[in-house]
């Protein structure tokens, strides 16, 4: 059996976590071997073919979770095959979009020798009732300068379902 694709990703609301399960059930439809984790909770990427990496964006900046985890691993990633996805627009308008790709970029090019064979913006979900503590408790507070914001959800999930089968078709051998 070869060795399994791993699927890690960062998460505050659990959006990003919904992605990561949907892409790995993807590559697990296309009888490849896969695990799901949070990149806190990986302890080596020694016995992986590949990763899938997943973290939201956060005013335009990613999770310090995803920086530990880059710099952890930093030779282990070097000798993987690495994809990435972003959540990061809450609303469905290219302008969005291509600023979440910038900031993106500025974000990953804090890991110079990141080398990812692509990086995938999606988009992502906003909902001031799923936010963590200390937000959560913010959220209560009059001036808090988000709580008017509408919930949104704008994860597109045939585009993720069709990324992920574009990364399991790179492992199928050829016809």
């Amino acid at each position: 059996m070869p060795a399994p694709i791993l699927v890690a990703y960062s998460t505050r609301t659990g959006s990003t976590g919904d992605v990561a399960e949907v892409i790995a059930d993807v590559l697990r439809e296309g009888q490849l071997p896969v695990e799901v984790a949070r990149m806190k909770d990986v302890k080596t990427l020694g016995r992986y073919s590949a990763v899938v990496l997943g973290a939201p964006l956060y005013i335009g900046q990613m999770p310090g979770e995803l920086h530990r985890f880059l710099g952890r691993f930093k030779f282990q990633l070097g000798c993987l095959p690495q994809w990435f996805f972003v959540l990061g627009p809450i609303e469905n308008k290219p302008d969005e979009f291509s600023k979440s790709s910038e900031q993106a970029e500025m974000q990953l090019k804090k890991h110079a020798w990141l080398q990812p064979l692509e990086v995938k913006i999606l988009g992502g979900r906003f909902d001031v009732n799923h936010m963590p503590f200390p937000f959560s408790i913010a959220t209560r507070l009059p001036a808090f300068p988000m709580k008017d914001i509408h919930a949104t959800d704008v994860r597109d999930w045939n585009d993720i379902r069709s990324w992920a089968s574009n990364i399991a078709r790179k492992f199928q051998p050829a016809a």
